[in-house]
């Protein structure tokens, strides 16, 4: 059988591994019938060393190859090569191709493995209004219920990272005892990266590039909060001095749990968080976003801009590709 699986939902794509490796049976039969190879390493005779050879005392192999279909774009011959051999996989071995990477509509891999009929799954990235759906299925799967309320918070809190969000999800689907549903009051109580995910929320939205959430984020905290425009303006510039401080530590060496210390916060989250934005910004683009927040705040003062449209804007350009 033939196993297509690409995109960048690593977490998802790493499950479907762990299933057929499970199918294999018991430890010695996945010892002496499973080979994992990497792309960028190996040629299809490698693959077909692997993938050719008759399992022992065991129905199949599972052969996984991991981003070889990346190392052979652009190389004509190899391609028809593997595509080829699609035709000739042995029917006693699970082969299953991965990729980190999305393939194009177009790709003659796709095509040709769809043709032998593949089992073909793009694990794509979730955005942020597709993970409350998915962290309530995951309760369910686990045996429990949430709120949507709930669903929705914690999601919003932790973000697409999905090995971060089942964790989460599996504390406290034990603290319910699957009793009643997970509620507001348990995520409150038991994530522990609220506190900084609340703090992060705007340049956690700029780092993406995303203005529709930090739109949402600043008329959040207006609207729900009741903060005033000036208010959130000084957050802003709080948060991006941070990202500033964390991103220079990290280039001076510093461990995300080093940092954390430093900080004085509760866990290496935030941290995490902020390398994970910090990638989207050079040093001079995150200086040059305070030298904006300065100027946006110094027009308010002197009354050249109203509040809301001097936040309006300076979001739409927080938020363009430079």
């Amino acid at each position: 059988m033939l196993y297509l699986l690409h995109g960048p939902d690593d977490f998802s794509r790493a499950e479907k591994i762990a299933e057929l490796k499970a199918s294999l049976g018991d430890p010695t039969a996945v010892e002496m019938n499973l080979t994992t190879l990497e792309g960028g390493e190996i040629t299809l005779s490698d693959i077909r060393r692997h993938a050719d050879a008759m399992p022992f005392l065991a129905a199949k192999r599972v052969v996984i190859v991991a981003n070889y279909i990346k190392n052979i774009s652009g190389n004509k011959t190899e391609t028809e090569a593997l595509t080829d051999y699609f035709e000739h996989l042995s029917p006693t071995t699970d082969l299953v191709l991965t990729e980190s990477d999305t393939l194009k509509k177009n790709s003659v891999v796709l095509k040709a493995a769809r043709s032998a009929g593949a089992e073909i799954i793009l694990y794509g990235e979730l955005s942020g209004k597709n993970l409350p759906g998915w962290v309530a299925k995951r309760v369910k799967a686990h045996g429990a219920a949430i709120e949507p309320e709930a669903a929705q918070m914690l999601a919003r809190l932790v973000g697409p990272d999905l090995r971060i969000l089942n964790n989460e999800i599996e504390k406290l689907v034990l603290y319910v005892d699957s009793q009643r549903p997970i509620s507001n009051a348990d995520v409150d109580l038991l994530v522990p990266y609220i506190e900084e995910a609340d703090q992060f929320g705007f340049s956690n939205a700029i780092g993406q590039r995303n203005a529709r959430q930090a739109y949402d984020q600043v008329y959040r905290e207006i609207e729900v909060d009741g903060k005033h425009p000036m208010q959130i303006l000084a957050g802003i510039s709080s948060q991006i001095r941070t990202l500033i401080e964390v991103k220079d530590m990290a280039e001076q060496g510093m461990s995300p749990a080093a940092i954390a210390q430093a900080k004085g916060w509760r866990s290496d989250f935030a941290v995490k968080m902020r390398l994970k934005d910090a990638r989207n910004f050079t040093m001079d683009r995150l200086e040059q976003i305070m030298e904006m927040l300065l100027e946006t705040d110094l027009a308010i003062k002197t009354g050249k801009i109203d509040m809301m449209l001097a936040l309006d804007t300076l979001i739409a350009r927080l938020c363009t590709r430079k």
